[in-house]
């Protein structure tokens, strides 16, 4: 009888540090006359983002988003009071192009959605005005509150992410090689590229985390940079090898530079192969692998002390 593997359970600190903001933005929340506790603990979740980064641009979008949608729905109340459904659709119809030019296009549902809430607010249980600055209060609690725990408590790191990925990056290479100089098989590009997008996304997002440390994490990011440079350099390489009709014959340098990798090829003991084109450019593209490799091993081995 077959057995199903389940995905294992797992409660990641993200996720704790994301209840305790919730529990501390709804106490301070309760602290003020007229909150809304909801909307701190919807703030404080919201910006629980992976990177600070990210938590910045979240926390943006929601300021933007409730600021305008409480001013135009305030303002929509005073002129339309009897006729609420009317003003609620001029008001998206005019609501909407405006936030292109104010570049918060990023926030336009979320303005939406406030300027509605704030148009149709029940006049028996306070003001519209009241309810809008109510709700960016408290919406503005549990932004503060989750940006600060998120930021205090182990902020987001990926370097040991980002060494593990070259390190698996630099482990396709020898069978790829293998496959290609030994069997004439030609490797599918495609992973290699997937895997060159990933780390390029990493590295951005490594670089762009404002804290803690800047100007040391952007030394470090110019550093991986630098890597990341030599896995293209690497991979433009392997895609040129892939290129070709005609694979030449590896020289005997190239042949004991590949057998340091494991890959042993017949014509390691033969002479010097003729120089012919094919073999020239073959042997091009492939000690500029190989260089490349070189150097990046270098590189990632120097970084592995500083990695957390």
């Amino acid at each position: 009888m077959s057995h199903r593997s389940h995905p294992q359970y797992r409660i990641g600190l993200r996720t704790v540090k994301t209840g305790l903001a919730v529990i501390i933005a709804l106490f301070l929340a309760t602290l003020r006359p007229s909150a809304i506790p909801i909307f701190a603990a919807i703030g404080a979740i919201v910006v629980m983002s992976r990177t600070l980064s990210d938590a910045i641009t979240a926390a943006t979008t929601q300021l933007a988003g409730i600021t305008c949608g409480a001013l135009a729905g305030c303002l929509f109340t005073l002129l339309f009071p009897n006729d609420r459904y009317f003003a609620i659709g001029l008001g998206l119809i005019l609501l909407i192009p405006i936030c292109q030019p104010l570049r918060i296009g990023f926030a336009v549902p979320l303005t939406c959605i406030v300027f509605v809430s704030v148009c149709l607010y029940d006049p028996t249980r306070g003001t519209p005005v009241a309810y809008a600055i109510n709700r960016f209060l408290d919406t503005s609690i549990g932004l503060s509150v989750g940006f600060v725990i998120n930021a205090v408590i182990k902020p987001y790191n990926n370097h040991s992410l980002i060494l593990r990925l070259f390190r698996e990056y630099l482990e396709a290479y020898p069978p790829a090689l293998s496959e290609l100089l030994m069997h004439g098989h030609y490797p599918v590009l495609a992973p290699f590229e997937a895997k060159m997008r990933c780390l390029h996304d990493e590295i951005r997002i490594f670089s762009e985390q404002p804290f803690p440390h800047r100007k040391e994490r952007k030394e470090e990011a110019a550093y991986l940079e630098g890597c990341y440079q030599l896995a293209e350099k690497m991979y433009m390489a392997l895609a040129a090898l892939c290129g070709m009709d005609i694979l030449g014959t590896p020289c005997q340098r190239s042949c004991k530079r590949l057998s340091a990798l494991g890959i042993v090829l017949p014509s390691i003991d033969a002479p010097h192969p003729p120089l012919d084109e094919d073999s020239t450019v073959l042997n091009y593209h492939l000690n500029t692998l190989l260089d490349a490799r070189g150097f990046l091993v270098e590189l990632l081995n120097a970084a592995a002390p500083k990695q957390d």
